[in-house]
């Protein structure tokens, strides 16, 4: 099975935790604006965004 991909574990993960983009972002440390082009597909997590949005999911699970 493939990994899911950045886009689609950031939408689980606000699923399961009942969190919209604004709160992710703030709590991940990221822009909001980058998480809505990170869902939207209109944009490609850099290394290091990938890196920070997998642990901060790992950790809040």
């Amino acid at each position: 099975m493939d990994k899911p991909s950045i886009a689609e574990s950031i939408i689980q993960f606000e699923r399961s935790k009942d969190m919209n983009d604004t709160q992710f972002a703030f709590e991940s440390h990221l822009s909001v604006e980058r998480i809505h082009n990170l869902k939207s597909g209109d944009y490609e997590a850099t290394a290091d965004e990938k890196k920070i949005i997998l642990e901060y999911i790992k950790l809040h699970q």
